[in-house]
């Protein structure tokens, strides 16, 4: 049985046919169904009314419920673990710790070295810091003068002065002529040096610090 089994048939008036109660004018002559035409029982129609209300009220909860039931299916793409493209430890070939060859595997830090060990830490060096300025002085001399005259056999103590005072730069002494003068360097303070006359001359007794130098020019005379 199909739907149009359950719409009642209305017989037109004019024309005498029979045609579907959904229609407001009879298909063969063209009459209303107000003018006269013979229409089917208000409970026939109210009937009809109410089953199309029905049918059209399915279609809408087949829909809706066809919807819901799309938006709770899962996403094929959720919920699935992607593959592991990380190269493998390599414990199944023995490349990776070492544990079956005795050999560290590639990448191990210092702990896979030496177990139980702590990296050692490098001190870093401390620079020294840089000389900007040298001289040399000693208890008789006059203002600037860079110069002294000394008998054979006089000795006299030198010191350098240098700037920065705390730096670690060791101080070199040197004479151009050791015959005639050579300064010792004192053993607790390098810094100091003694230059004894030995012979009748000239000579320059010089300290070198870092890149800085400083000269004094030594004369040696007959007593």
């Amino acid at each position: 049985m199909s739907l149009m089994d359950y719409i009642p048939k209305v017989k037109c008036g004019r024309c005498d046919r029979s045609y579907s109660g959904l229609k407001i004018k009879c298909p063969y002559c063209g009459a209303g169904r107000g003018r006269g035409g013979k229409r089917a029982s208000d409970a026939a129609g109210a009937q009809a009314r109410r089953m199309i209300q029905i049918l059209l009220l399915l279609i809408l909860v087949i829909s809706v419920v066809s919807m819901a039931v799309l938006d709770l299916s899962p996403d094929p793409d959720e919920g699935t673990t992607p593959p592991d493209t990380t190269q493998g430890t390599g414990e199944e070939n023995g490349e990776g710790n070492g544990e079956d060859n005795g050999e560290p595997g590639e990448g191990g830090d210092i702990a896979d070295l030496l177990p139980g060990v702590l990296p050692v830490i490098p001190t870093p060096t401390p620079v020294a810091a840089e000389v900007t300025s040298v001289d040399i002085d000693w208890s008789a001399r006059r203002g600037d003068i860079n110069e002294m005259t000394l008998r054979i056999g006089e000795q006299v103590t030198l010191a350098a002065v240098v700037w920065p005072t705390d730096t670690e730069e060791v101080p070199h002494w040197t004479s151009s002529i050791p015959t005639v003068a050579n300064p010792t360097v004192h053993a607790d303070d390098l810094r100091r040096a003694t230059i004894e006359a030995r012979s009748v001359g000239d000579t320059i007794v010089s300290v070198t610090v870092g890149d800085r130098t400083a000269e004094v020019i030594v004369r040696v005379r007959r007593p």
